[in-house]
């Protein structure tokens, strides 16, 4: 049984004491996003616009793929036993799919465009996104209401986390000082390969905006 609908309350916010990642493993997946290599990623896989550094642990354009030597560290912190429990307040159940796992960096300028989630995949269930930063400026994590007309804006601290519906259209808006790194995992029900073939993203291979 759900604790939370996110139907009904489609985005969540957890506290660090309400997450059960010991200290050390908060360490470790610093660590994990420090010692990554990016990609500056102008857009998309559902043709929406960003300017965001990528490194993917995850990704599913058919089935469920690591993609990094570090991939099975990443899953076996963020797939353990007590973190499927966790989940399960807001799946309702602990038989979930890691389909796609990245972390993100946004620095000043940078932004994710309006999308949503299930745009890559119908299978995706709830996004959970850990945060690693503190003392940055705009970067707010803000969901689109149908009508455009109020929109709900998010900013976490470090070590806390934050859930969103992944039928639920949202964007990361432009950050305005200081670095943003958070690592996103998108879970789902769904073990099967993809049912759509999802967009090629498009990387700023220059490396310069």
């Amino acid at each position: 049984m759900s604790k939370y609908d996110i139907e009904q309350q489609p985005t969540l916010l957890f506290e660090e004491e309400d997450i059960p990642l010991s200290d050390k493993q908060w360490r470790r997946l610093a660590h994990i996003l420090e010692k990554s290599d990016y990609q500056h990623v102008i857009g998309g896989d559902a043709e929406e616009g960003h300017s965001v550094w990528v490194s993917r642990y995850y990704n599913d354009v058919e089935s469920p793929e690591a993609l990094s030597v570090m991939s099975e560290e990443v899953k076996s912190i963020v797939m353990s036993e007590k973190m499927r429990t966790f989940y399960q307040q807001f799946t309702g159940t602990d038989k979930l799919c890691l389909r796609r796992c990245q972390a993100n960096r946004l620095s000043q300028g940078d932004y994710i465009g309006v999308h949503k989630d299930q745009d890559s995949s119908p299978d995706y269930l709830a996004t959970i996104v850990f945060h690693f930063s503190n003392g940055y400026k705009g970067g707010y994590f803000q969901v689109e209401n149908d009508d455009a007309i109020v929109s709900r804006r998010y900013h976490p601290s470090a070590h806390m986390a934050l859930v969103n519906n992944c039928s639920i259209p949202h964007q990361v808006t432009r950050v305005e000082n200081g670095e943003r790194l958070t690592l996103a995992c998108f879970l789902s029900t769904s073990f099967a390969p993809n049912k759509t073939t999802p967009h090629a993203f498009k990387i700023n291979d220059s490396g310069t905006d």
